[in-house]
């Protein structure tokens, strides 16, 4: 019996209780049994073992680790699933606080236009802010969540800039000052950005 071989062997037990697991992970834990493996075949090779006694040594040492490997790969397997509801949670969590300061700042107009004739929002210009904001709150939140991508960044200061056009135009205070809001937000990303990676 031949040590390679039997390494050979766990090396594909281990790919098989690896699969269907992120690929990290599972590259992670075939090099770290490969390595111990071939660890403990070089050392009983140095200490004078024969080639047939290592075998059974290192056969030995993977059927009685098969429990603990099925048990790890639970572990596995749950900790991605984790990851995975973490990550889908703060996909909500950023949907949600878009939604929630969108809807904070339309009510102004909506509650506004109940008490004043200065206030005459169409439902375009509703249509226009809802789009305009939850859009500039998107590209923030993913700014934020992938501050190594510039495109969001610059994407959110195009339409900063294009909101101020738009509001010089229309003689629109509010759009403008929007824009300028959005444009600080977007330096303020790029600040802290910067200084993280300093």
């Amino acid at each position: 019996m031949n040590p390679e071989w039997i390494a050979r062997l766990v090396a594909r037990w281990v790919r098989f209780y690896t699969r269907d697991l992120p690929e990290p992970t599972a590259r992670r834990r075939i090099e770290e049994v490969d390595a111990d493996v071939r660890d403990q075949i070089a050392h009983e090779r140095d200490d004078g073992v024969g080639d047939r006694r290592i075998a059974l040594h290192v056969a030995s040492r993977m059927v009685r680790g098969l429990a603990a490997d099925a048990s790890w790969r639970r572990r596995a397997i749950a900790r991605s699933a984790t990851k995975e509801a973490v990550k889908m949670g703060t996909t909500a969590r950023s949907a949600i606080r878009v939604a929630l300061v969108t809807t904070a700042v339309l009510l102004a107009p909506l509650v506004a236009m109940r008490f004043t004739d200065e206030v005459n929002w169409t439902p375009f210009d509703f249509a226009f802010a809802f789009v305009l904001l939850a859009g500039a709150g998107s590209l923030l939140e993913l700014a934020l969540k992938k501050p190594g991508r510039p495109v969001y960044r610059v994407s959110a200061t195009a339409l900063g800039v294009v909101a101020i056009v738009l509001g010089e135009a229309d003689d629109a205070p509010g759009l403008v000052l929007f824009g300028l809001l959005l444009i600080g937000g977007t330096v303020a990303l790029t600040i802290k950005r910067v200084r993280r990676s300093a």
